[in-house]
């Protein structure tokens, strides 16, 4: 249970992570061929609303920062005279419902098709690039505290459990024998404290003071 909580779950937000990176890189990519492609058709906003996205609960009524994207869903019909909707997210907020748009699409895929206009191009690619940088950081971080979990709280977590789930009175495995002494090293070393030190004074040792000064030598 501890390894789904510690390893599925960052190792889901990994995937969805990267799945979002491919996406980006995807999107941009087609919105560059459209560009490139030269087919265009006249098209028509039929809808135009604002998703607010709010991160964080924050405090207050007011939640945590948010991010507000225009979407639009644009109408359009093909030289060959079919009628064709799409939706689409990050347009000119300028265009409303029924502005008229110029729709472009590679050659042969009007499911591809985009009324970005290439004058966005710029500011396409700042929106893909911030959007790869916070995506790499997320994704990196989902990783690492996968390896660290791996590496280091798992091995920490297992050797708890062994001392817990150890049956009472059972004592704990011996330690492993020291290491035998080289060949020549002398075995018969004394134990302990060494004993037999003096602890009198030595026999014939004076004890007294000396006592009268002596006697001054005569004068000749």
């Amino acid at each position: 249970m501890r390894d789904v909580f510690f390893l599925a779950l960052p190792g889901l937000l990994a995937a969805g992570g990267i799945a979002g990176m491919v996406f980006v890189l995807v999107r941009m990519r087609r919105l560059n061929a459209a560009w490139k492609s030269g087919i265009t058709a006249e098209g028509r906003c039929v809808s135009a609303y604002v998703v607010t996205t709010t991160h964080g609960h924050g405090h207050g009524h007011g939640g945590g920062p948010s991010h507000s994207t225009w979407h639009h869903v644009h109408e359009f019909t093909t030289p060959e005279g079919e009628v064709r909707r799409f939706e689409e997210a990050g347009g000119p907020r300028t265009v409303v419902t029924g502005d008229r748009v110029v729709v472009r699409y590679p050659e042969g895929r009007p499911d591809r098709a985009t009324a970005i206009p290439p004058s966005e191009r710029t500011k396409s690619f700042f929106g893909t690039g911030c959007a790869l940088a916070f995506l790499t950081v997320f994704v990196l971080g989902a990783l690492g505290f996968m390896y660290v979990y791996v590496t280091v709280f798992k091995p920490v977590a297992r050797k708890v459990e062994k001392e817990i789930t150890r049956p009472h009175g059972e004592s704990p495995a011996p330690a492993p024998p020291l290491p035998k002494p080289p060949s020549g090293f002398p075995t018969d070393l004394p134990e302990g404290f060494p004993t037999g030190f003096p602890t009198g004074i030595p026999s014939g040792f004076p004890t007294g003071l000396p006592t009268g000064f002596p006697e001054p030598a005569a004068h000749r």
